[in-house]
């Protein structure tokens, strides 16, 4: 198992420790509270100096070898035993069991912790036999203060970047699965706007085409299927504008655009009757209906030829109601992607569509608000 990486800014935030650990040792110095026992302060001037300068060195140390700064440390407080204890010692003490237990590997870690409580304990019970209780107690909570906080404190910090270091984790995983999520419905809408300007175009041209080879005139069929290539081309080169722009543009068609399939609809024999117009609704709304009628004419053109087909629109106050119907020449097959189209076609406005046989007709009804739906969806 790995340490901890360091957090960014600790070891110059480290280094201005150390250097002010030395300067309160200073002050202490000058207080004359260099020692926890006034009365016992053996030290020379030059001896404390020396004190001072090697705890900074140890101190600046523990940056990059933690565990050796430790060693030192408590090789240095031994000696200080004595003569001591050195109030500064401790404090520069305290900073490294709190680098140790921060930047140290999980074995520097576990040795400290277990080191500096072996050290609180021993120390309280030294003072409970050559003092007193109240000395004990005394001593034991110096400890604490001096090695066992640290360490407490070092935990949380480690629990404390743990827990950004997963919460950045999770706002990148989720970033990722929303952008993959994005792209698989931008696959999914160019998947469905390709079925709608090109499979209802280029299958009335196949239709058209086998028509026109036992045709006694092809003229009229021939014009349907160059103005259904055209109409397909135009569809394919907006479609095009869109992908290549930067902007947030969306493809949208006019009711008119069901000219070519109307067309090639009656150059086969299904004659369709136009009841209804959704002039003057939003141009989304208008843009749908023309999809799902575009999507139920091919249908009806491709699977059953020569069968008159009705197109009608309603509109009310609330809602527009489309329903193209046409007989059937034999069982259907059941739904294809054109059905699942029409349905997302309609959810995206906030409406619904379906179709069905009923009897020898098949009906395709969609209902969508008629004032258009404000949710930001997918291009109609």
């Amino acid at each position: 198992m790995k340490s901890v990486p360091p957090v960014s800014g600790l070891s110059r935030s480290a280094g201005l420790v150390a250097v002010g650990t030395f300067a309160v040792g200073l002050l202490l110095w000058v207080c004359g509270a260099f020692t926890f026992f006034s009365d016992h302060d053996a030290y020379p001037w030059y001896a404390k100096l020396v004190l001072l300068v090697a705890a900074l060195v140890i101190q600046l140390s523990a940056q990059l070898r933690p565990a050796a700064a430790f060693a030192a440390m408590c090789v240095l407080l031994g000696l200080d035993a004595w003569w001591g204890p050195s109030l500064p010692l401790w404090i520069a003490m305290s900073d490294i069991v709190f680098l140790c237990a921060a930047r140290g590997s999980p074995t520097v870690r576990r040795v400290v912790v277990a080191t500096s409580g072996a050290v609180t304990l021993g120390l309280a019970v030294a003072g409970v036999v050559v003092g007193s209780v109240q000395v004990g107690i005394l001593i034991g909570l110096v400890g604490i203060a001096f090695l066992l906080s640290p360490v407490t404190y070092a935990q949380s910090m480690i629990a404390a970047r743990r827990a950004v270091e997963a919460e950045k984790a999770a706002a990148i995983s989720q970033a990722e699965a929303d952008r993959t999520a994005a792209l698989a419905d931008e696959r999914r809408r160019l998947s469905r706007e390709l079925h709608d300007t090109v499979a209802g175009h280029v299958s009335a041209i196949a239709i058209l085409a086998e028509a026109a080879r036992d045709a006694a005139d092809p003229g009229p069929i021939v014009d349907s299927i160059r103005s259904n290539s055209l109409a397909g081309l135009a569809e394919l080169r907006a479609m095009i504008d869109v992908l290549a722009a930067d902007g947030d543009e969306t493809t949208t068609v006019r009711w008119s655009s069901l000219d070519p399939l109307i067309a090639a609809a009656d150059a086969v024999g299904s004659t369709v009757t136009v009841d209804g117009d959704p002039a003057g609704l939003p141009r989304r709304t208008e843009a749908v209906l023309t999809r799902i009628a575009g999507e139920a004419l091919a249908n009806a053109t491709r699977h059953a030829p020569g069968n008159p087909v009705s197109v009608r629109v309603e509109v009310d106050v609330d809602h527009v109601r489309l329903t193209v119907s046409n007989r059937i020449s034999a069982t259907p097959r059941g739904a294809g992607r054109g059905s699942t189209n029409m349905a997302i076609r309609a959810a995206s406005v906030g409406g619904r569509a379906e179709g069905g046989a009923v009897g020898r007709v098949w009906t395709v009804t969609a209902t969508i608000p008629s004032r258009g739906d404000s949710r930001a969806g997918e291009t109609p």
